[in-house]
C-alpha cells in the first residue's frame, strides 16, 4: 500500500558519457535506454518520470538537483568510462543538498561494484543485473515505507557491510512493462546527430554504404536482449546475466522497430545488445517480418564469429536484404592457446572466412581484438597484432580494431589479474579513467616493446583507412598504399610516414577550424 503522502516524482538521470576536457562526445544516437526500460513499470502505475540524460542537457547538474525536490527517489544508470566519475559527482552533490532522498544505482558497473558506491556515499541500493522488475519492486517499497531488503536483486548496506538479497532470476522480455516511449525527446539527439563539427565524435558508426542522402542519416538505438550465453572469462556477464539469454521474439521486434521508425522518423537501428545474433530463428523472423511490412531501413548489430559460420546461406541472405549494413565481431585473440584459456574457443582460420561471408554481401564487418590478458606472452601479443593487421587488409573496409586488455570486476580475468600482482584503482574515479585504453595507459602491463607496436599498428591502420576524406589526393594515396604495404607484411609503418600523415590531419583540420562559421 502507497502511503498517503509518498511523492509520486522519481528523477532518473543518465550521466555524462564522455570527458569534456578530452573534446571528443560521443555519437548522439546513444539513447538513455537504461532509463527507458526500468521507466516502464512505475510510468504504468501513474508515477510522475522527470529523465535527464547528460548527453542532451546543457546544466544538468543543476536540473537534477532541482528535480530532486520533493522527489521519492533518484536513480541512476552506469557502464565504465567518465561515466563513472561524472554519476559520482552529481549523486555527491544530490546527497549534500538531499540527505534523506534514496539514491538507487544499477547499470553494468554498479553490477559488479556495488560496495564502491555505498564506500562513497552515494548508494542507499544498487540493483544486481536486469534492473526493470527490481526497479519496480524498489519504487514501491519506498512509497509504501518497506525494508527493502525484501526486495530481491539487490546489493545494500547493513552495519557497515554489503548485504545481497535473494537472487532475481533473469526473466524473458514477455515479462518486463513496455518503453514509455512517449518520455523521449529524440528530436534533440537527431538534431545533434545532423549538426556538423570538425570535432571527432567517439563511437559512430560509419553510414551504410548504400545511403544516398543528401544529410547523414539518424540512428536510433534499441535494446532487443539482454545477457550472452558465453562463458568467456574477461567480460562480466556471464557473473550478471548468470549466462542467460533473453530476446525480444524475431516478429515482435520487427513490428516494434516499424512502429518506432513511424513514430520518430529515423534511418538506421543500433542494436545495443551484448549479443544480438544468437538465435538463427530469430534473425530469420526479424529479417522476413521487416520485408513483410514494407520497413525500409539500416541497422547493425554484434554478433559472434561461430554464429555467422552456423547461419545457412538463405538466413544470411535475408539479413542482408532486410538492411543489415554492419556487423561488430568479436575475436579477441589470434592465437588457439589464448582462445581456450579466454573460453571464447573461435577457430582462427573460421575469422576470414566469416568476415567474407559477411563483405561479399555488402555487409561492412567491424572486428575487436585484445592484447595483453593476465598470463598472455609477448609472442601471442604480436601474433593478434599481425592477424589483425592481414585482416584490416584483406579487408580494408572493415576496421580491426586492437585494444589493450583492462580487467572488469566480477570477471574471472580481474581476479587472476590481481593474483598476478596487477595495481587496480581503489575508487570511483580511479576506475572511470581506468577503461580510458586511448589516454590512460597505466593498469595493463603491456611489454615496452608490444606497447609500441600497438600504437605503431592502430597509427598504420588509420593511414590504410584514408580516414581524413580532405586534403592532396596524392600524398593520402601514397601513404595508404604504404600502410597497406606494411600491414600485409606486420611492419605497422615508419615514425615518418606517420608523422606526414599527422601533419596532414593537423592541417586539415586547423583548416576547417577557420573556415567554421562564428
Amino acid at each position: 500500500m502507497i502511503l498517503p503522502n509518498a511523492s509520486r516524482k522519481l528523477v532518473l538521470f543518465l550521466p555524462r558519457r564522455d570527458d569534456p576536457s578530452r573534446g571528443e562526445p560521443y555519437s548522439a544516437d546513444l539513447l538513455p535506454l537504461e532509463l527507458l526500460q526500468i521507466a516502464g513499470g512505475p510510468a504504468a502505475e501513474g508515477f510522475e518520470i522527470v529523465l535527464l540524460d547528460a548527453m542532451v542537457e546543457e546544466d544538468y547538474l543543476e536540473q537534477v538537483l532541482e528535480a530532486c525536490e520533493g522527489a521519492l527517489l533518484l536513480a541512476c544508470s552506469s557502464i565504465l568510462g567518465y561515466q563513472v566519475l561524472d554519476g559520482y559527482r552529481v549523486a555527491r552533490a544530490v546527497r549534500e543538498r538531499h540527505p534523506r532522498l534514496p539514491i538507487v544505482w544499477g547499470g553494468w558497473f554498479p553490477s559488479v561494484a556495488p560496495q564502491l558506491y555505498f564506500e562513497a556515499g552515494i548508494a542507499d541500493a544498487v540493483a544486481l543485473g536486469q534492473g526493470e522488475l527490481t526497479f519496480l519492486e524498489v519504487v514501491r517499497a519506498i512509497a509504501s515505507g518497506c525494508d527493502l531488503e525484501e526486495v530481491p536483486g539487490l546489493a545494500l548496506w547493513r552495519d557497515g557491510g554489503l548485504v545481497r538479497t535473494a537472487r532475481r532470476p533473469v526473466e524473458g522480455f514477455e515479462r518486463l512493462p513496455p518503453v514509455p516511449w512517449q518520455l523521449l525527446d529524440f528530436g534533440r539527439y537527431a538534431d545533434r546527430q545532423l549538426r556538423t563539427s570538425s570535432v571527432k565524435v567517439r563511437h559512430r558508426l560509419p553510414s551504410p554504404l548504400s545511403w544516398t542522402g543528401t544529410r547523414p542519416p539518424v540512428s536510433f538505438s534499441y535494446f532487443s536482449s539482454f545477457g550472452c550465453p558465453e562463458p568467456c572469462t574477461y567480460c562480466c556477464s556471464p557473473r550478471v546475466s548468470g549466462r542467460r539469454w533473453k530476446a525480444l521474439p524475431g516478429r515482435r521486434l520487427a513490428g516494434e522497430i516499424s512502429e518506432l521508425q513511424e513514430r520518430f522518423g529515423f534511418d538506421v537501428v543500433r542494436f545495443s545488445d551484448a549479443n544480438w545474433g544468437v538465435s538463427e530463428r530469430r534473425a530469420r523472423e526479424f529479417a522476413q517480418e521487416l520485408a513483410e511490412l514494407g520497413t525500409r531501413l539500416h541497422w547493425n548489430a554484434t554478433i559472434e564469429i561461430e554464429t555467422v559460420m552456423r547461419y545457412r546461406e538463405e538466413t544470411l541472405d535475408l539479413v542482408r536484404d532486410s538492411g543489415c549494413h554492419l556487423l561488430w565481431l568479436g575475436v579477441e585473440t589470434a592465437t588457439a592457446a589464448m582462445q581456450e584459456r579466454i573460453r571464447k574457443r573461435i577457430n582462427v582460420g573460421d575469422v576470414p572466412v566469416a568476415l567474407s561471408r559477411l563483405v561479399d554481401r555488402g555487409i561492412t564487418a567491424g572486428s575487436f581484438w585484445i592484447i595483453g590478458f593476465p598470463g598472455e606472452t609477448p609472442e601471442s601479443m604480436e601474433e593478434t597484432l599481425r592477424q589483425a593487421a592481414r585482416t584490416k587488409h584483406r579487408f580494408p573496409g572493415c576496421c580491426a580494431e586492437v585494444y589493450p586488455f583492462r580487467p572488469l570486476p566480477g570477471t574471472e580475468d580481474y581476479e587472476e589479474a590481481l593474483r598476478l600482482g596487477w595495481s587496480m584503482p581503489r575508487d570511483l574515479e580511479g576506475w572511470s579513467r581506468f577503461f580510458e585504453w586511448k589516454w590512460h595507459t597505466e593498469g595493463n602491463p603491456l611489454p615496452p616493446r608490444v606497447r609500441e607496436r600497438w600504437r605503431r599498428y592502430i597509427q598504420t591502420a588509420a593511414i590504410y583507412d584514408r580516414h581524413v576524406s580532405e586534403g592532396p589526393q596524392v600524398l593520402r594515396s601514397l601513404l595508404a598504399r604504404l600502410a597497406g604495404w606494411r600491414l600485409a607484411r606486420g611492419w605497422y609503418g615508419l615514425t615518418l610516414e606517420q608523422k606526414l600523415f599527422h601533419l596532414l590531419a593537423r592541417r586539415i583540420r586547423d583548416g576547417s577550424r577557420e573556415r567554421a562559421p562564428r
